[in-house]
């Protein structure tokens, strides 16, 4: 009954949401105010969704290290949203990615805490609908959408469309139908971008998401006017690059709107009938642009410019035209302060994982200090752009899933396997980027099970020279993955299998996936 209220209210809310667009200058000057009050932005959250909220987590991690409400406006009145961040983290009042997710209890000094994910809710929030996390990094959790957070995250995107010249351009979407995409479409059309196109790849699994979809995708539609879905498949990407195309022909230069390995598929799709691509721009999120991946993109004569994001908190931030990374982004410093954390490996290896605290009023969850599965470089630097005017110095890139693969007693991570999958197979077997993708699974029994999808369209390969030489080459990354790559040669557990990689429910195609059970 509570979905079926908050749908009403979501259709009582669309066309005043729609009706009330923002300007590119209205846009500016939200952040701008934004920027000048980070502090107090950040205040209010810890008054209103923790220090008010009884069942909140870190509320009770508060309590823990001692640290009360004046304590903790103190620190941030005194020292700024960063540096009392940072005396948060070394009181214990952080969360892990497993502990943000519910997956594992939360251990301080003597005392052990349990956190489900709902407990994360934001409760000042009422949201219109729920959609779920795409399961990415884990298991898929439940994400409450709303009106109001679309409106608080249009001004970032409007910002990112007006730093590049989009705003006259036609406007395209490639993605799955789940209900979360709509936040996509209204985000746009708040700030007038109203789509031409949407090409969808698949639907959602349970007849509940099906039916809660297709509820909020026909409201949206009915509300704003927009074009009903038209259903391409991965394997037939070929159809969105020749509509691309007639657009560039029509003297149209088209922003689509998709993930990068489905941005890889019509690139690749093209480039196989010598059809140039000139004149389109990708606008990527959900998953990494790697270098390879962004490499099969330019190919094509088009443009890859991505977001960076999650589920639970919708836009972090965004690339501008000066950038020399392949997934360099601007943080939007009004919505948002990050704060890298040295996660130590079993093996001894460091990596910075991403602590994120969210300052957006209507988030759906409450994120403070916590990890969301992601690591990256972080730096503070001036490139002289559209975002630097507003203030936005801190960047990130070489942004990766903490997920990782484990067996033997070793652990690899995953922006590892991204570079052997994406860069040394393809450099030595030929083939696109999303053309190999590594699965790990279990026997009923335990044992681990490691296959290497090879797309067919390759060609014939070695199957035995191909395993040999990933493992050779993985093995070479670091010194403890040699224990681990010796052991599956002598094992004989990984194979080949000559078929399309594997698609998530949401449409990605991940270098590496693990399945469970077989």
């Amino acid at each position: 009954m509570s979905d079926v209220w908050g749908l009403g209210r979501f259709a009582a809310g669309l066309r005043r949401f729609l009706r009330n667009e923002i300007s590119v200058e209205q846009a500016r000057e939200s952040i701008r105010r934004g920027m000048q009050q980070r502090e107090a932005a950040l205040l209010d959250k810890l008054r209103t969704s923790v220090f008010a909220n009884p069942r909140s987590p870190y509320l009770i991690l508060f309590r823990n290290a001692g640290c009360g409400w004046e304590d903790a406006r103190e620190a941030i009145e005194r020292d700024g949203v960063e540096a009392a961040l940072e005396r948060f983290v070394k009181a214990g009042i952080y969360v892990s990615f497993d502990e943000f997710k519910g997956r594992s209890p939360a251990v301080r000094g003597s005392q052990t805490f349990v956190f489900r994910d709902s407990d994360f809710d934001n409760p000042v929030t009422a949201s219109h609908f729920a959609t779920r996390s795409g399961g990415t990094r884990g298991r898929p959790s439940r994400i409450r959408i709303d009106l109001e957070h679309a409106a608080q995250v249009a001004p970032h995107w409007a910002l990112w469309f007006a730093a590049h010249g989009w705003l006259d351009r036609p406007l395209i979407f490639w993605t799955p139908t789940h209900a979360g995409v709509v936040q996509r479409h209204l985000i746009a059309a708040k700030f007038g971008k109203r789509f031409i196109k949407w090409f969808a790849t698949i639907g959602m699994g349970t007849v509940k998401d099906q039916l809660t979809s297709g509820c909020v995708h026909w409201l949206a539609r009915r509300a704003a006017g927009w074009p009903r879905p038209e259903f391409v498949p991965l394997a037939e990407a070929s159809r969105v690059g020749e509509y691309l195309v007639d657009l560039v022909r029509r003297n149209q230069r088209p922003c689509i709107n998709t993930s990068p390995s489905e941005a890889v598929q019509v690139c690749t799709a093209m480039a196989a009938r010598g059809v140039s691509l000139n004149g389109v721009t990708f606008l990527l999120g959900a998953e990494p642009l790697t270098p390879a991946r962004r490499a099969a993109i330019e190919a094509s004569d088009a443009q890859a410019v991505p977001t960076y994001g999650f589920s639970e908190g919708s836009n972090v931030g965004s690339q501008c035209p000066l950038a020399t990374v392949a997934d360099d982004v601007h943080v939007s410093l009004d919505a948002w302060a990050v704060l890298p954390r040295p996660r130590i490996l079993a093996e001894g290896d460091s990596v910075d994982t991403l602590l994120l605290t969210g300052m957006r009023p209507a988030c759906p969850k409450v994120l403070l200090n916590a990890e969301i599965g992601d690591y990256a470089i972080l730096e503070s630097r001036r490139c002289g752009c559209d975002f630097d005017e507003m203030g936005y110095f801190t960047h990130l890139h070489t942004i990766r899933s903490f997920e990782k693969l484990t067996g033997m007693g070793m652990t690899i991570l995953g922006g590892d396997l991204f570079g052997v999958l994406e860069n040394g197979l393809q450099r030595r077997f030929g083939g696109a980027a999303t053309d190999y993708q590594f699965i790990e699974e279990q026997e009923v029994d335990g044992r681990p099970r490691y296959t290497l999808l090879v797309n067919p369209s390759i060609g014939p390969v070695d199957e035995t020279r191909l395993v040999a030489f990933f493992l050779d080459e993985l093995g070479a990354l670091r010194h403890h993955y040699r224990f681990m790559t010796n052991a599956w040669r002598e094992a004989g557990i990984v194979r080949v299998q000559r078929r399309r990689p594997l698609a998530t429910s949401r449409g990605k195609v991940l270098p590496f996936r693990t399945l469970g059970s077989r």
